[in-house]
């Protein structure tokens, strides 16, 4: 049969199982489908001697018998969410957006750069021989060394150039990182004083007056070289200092002049790219573009911690486990007075690089729970240092007769950590906690195989590492080809062209990917009900681009049903 929704096949299928029940069983499953609790049956549908689920057809041809003897066994709604959203550029990737006003400018845009023509000035009739002067000065006043070589440079080579064919278009720009390098590491800063600050440009969050490259320009010298900063501990007399030389040993389209110059080299390429892209939008959305940056900035930065947090309270506040992946320290704090749920962090994680894993646990199904931290005891397992700070979260809960390790992670954006973690974790569920029942929620961030025998973000790779732990996940029965929890694509309002969609190519699959998962062993868990996506903080899973202006994470929220084996023992 197919699914189709909560009606049709699979509830006749519900309402034929709702009379069965076999004697002596190992699986134990109520009817829990995604109600509150005071509205769930008590009585059981089916039940299962072997670690694997039974098909619809065997279910079907189980007799009768509901006076058997069985002990009645909880499940449990189990969420998983990752709350990342792009970075601070609230226009990097395409957004469902209620304003005609944003369509217009966004396809605006891409026009501008597929089709130059009138907009394709050279880079010196946007940022002025003066502006140069007043940036070699700065740069000069700041020690930084060879000037003369970035003279050279500009004169010979960049001043001439179209804004738009020969230098955002110019992919060896791309290639040496010499607007996406400064880019990262000027987006947004800590000021000394420990508040946030955004270098002025229409790919930040700065939220300034700037409406055309005139009133950009000083706002953009005062942030570069006049704002003291702090980073990682140390301080900077002003932004410029971050900037460091790139290596052409790790960038070889670099020449050795280049690497030389790097970091001028960089600072102009910046104020290039800012200058440009800030006349364009005075141009062609002169009344409209910053009003729609600030919007999409309020929804998907600003407020992101107290929108989470009302979506989940909304629609998921019966969930008895809640993972957490890039959960700012915000939306911590407001989790533990807002939710009904218990907030568990690991010990000494520092919420302001905004990426912790987090674990909530229900207050009312796990009252009077015990708690330790394990996180420290898996990293411990690890071989190399693979993990940042923050990005693994694991504790040992104790509920009555249940013993439970809980695990929430966020793999790097290669995946190349997902492995590891999940064969410490392993480890040390098998041989330290092997009567406790491990429920993992999960971004595993799988690589892509360039092969594409792997899918297209290594899904099948993620099934081969499940199955060398002998664990199973709440996708198990589902075709892995139909299921996707992320589904973003790049405009062109931001630094790497050469990634950008267009409009017409947005809803290609080839965007969607499989990031988000909850794992357990097949012997202590089984899944309940198809497990079930939201990207609309409304319940609902649409075929559509994330974030939006109702849904502030680019990642679908992961909810399963999922059911206790009679013993947890491994």
């Amino acid at each position: 049969h197919k699914r189709k929704g909560n009606s049709g096949v699979m509830s006749n299928v519900h309402e034929h199982i709702s009379a069965c029940a076999v004697i002596s069983p190992r699986w134990i499953r109520r009817d829990t489908r995604i109600r509150p609790k005071c509205q769930r049956p008590s009585g059981f549908e089916y039940m299962r001697r072997t670690s694997s689920l039974p098909s619809l057809t065997a279910l079907c041809q189980v007799s009768s018998c509901p006076n058997s003897p069985v002990e009645k066994k909880t499940d449990l709604k189990v969420v998983s969410w990752n709350l990342a959203t792009p970075n601070n550029n609230p226009f990097e990737y395409w957004s469902m957006h209620d304003s005609k006003e944003y369509d217009e400018l966004m396809v605006a845009v891409q026009k501008c750069i597929d089709e130059p023509k009138e907009h394709d000035k050279m880079l010196k009739d946007i940022f002025s021989e003066s502006m140069y002067r007043d940036l070699r000065s700065e740069l000069e006043a700041q020690h930084v060394a060879d000037l003369d070589l970035v003279d050279k440079e500009w004169t010979s080579n960049i001043r001439t150039r179209k804004c738009i064919s020969e230098f955002l278009r110019d992919l060896s720009f791309g290639e040496k990182r010499l607007i996406s390098m400064p880019d990262r590491m000027t987006n947004s800063v800590k000021t000394a004083q420990g508040q946030v600050a955004h270098r002025p440009s229409p790919i930040t969050g700065f939220v300034g007056e700037m409406p055309d490259v005139a009133s950009w320009w000083p706002l953009w010298k005062e942030f570069m070289f006049r704002t003291p900063i702090c980073v990682r501990g140390t301080s900077f007399a002003c932004v410029n200092q971050v900037i460091e030389t790139i290596p052409r040993s790790k960038y070889p389209a670099l020449t050795d002049a280049e690497e030389r110059m790097s970091r001028p080299l960089q600072v102009l390429c910046l104020a290039l790219f800012d200058a440009v892209y800030t006349h364009l939008l005075s141009v062609i959305a002169p009344s409209t573009w910053q009003a729609l940056k600030r919007e999409l900035r309020e929804d998907l930065f600003e407020n992101k911690a107290s929108n989470c947090i009302n979506l989940l309270r909304d629609q998921y506040v019966d969930a008895d486990i809640i993972f957490v992946q890039e959960a700012s320290e915000a939306f911590a704090a407001r989790a533990g007075v807002c939710l009904n749920h218990v907030v568990l962090r690991p010990t000494g994680v520092d919420g302001r690089r905004s990426q912790m894993s987090l674990i909530l646990v229900n207050k009312e199904t796990f009252s009077g729970l015990e708690y330790r931290d394990l996180t420290d005891e898996v990293l411990g397992q690890l071989k190399t240092r693979c993990v940042e700070a923050g990005d693994l979260c694991v504790f040992k809960v104790n509920f009555r007769s249940t013993k439970f390790v809980l695990a929430s992670f966020h793999g790097d954006s290669n995946g190349r950590s997902t492995g590891p973690v999940l064969a410490a974790l392993d480890r040390l569920a098998k041989e330290r906690y092997p009567d406790h029942v491990l429920i993992f929620g999960l971004d595993a961030n799988p690589p892509s195989d360039p092969s594409g025998l792997d899918g297209p973000d290594g899904r099948w790779e993620m099934e081969g590492l499940l199955a060398g732990a002998g664990m199973s996940s709440c996708w198990a029965g589902q075709d892995l080809r139909d299921v996707w929890t992320t589904f973003s694509a790049r405009t062109y309002l931001q630094p790497q062209l050469h990634k950008a969609v267009p409009l017409s190519r947005v809803m290609d699959p080839a965007h969607r990917r499989l990031k988000d998962w909850i794992l357990f062993y097949g012997a202590q868990v089984a899944v309940q009900d198809p497990t079930t996506l939201d990207n609309t903080g409304h319940g609902k899973f649409e075929a559509r681009v994330m974030p939006s202006r109702g849904f502030p994470s680019d990642h679908a929220l992961v909810s399963a049903s999922l059911v206790l084996a009679e013993s947890a023992e491994l």
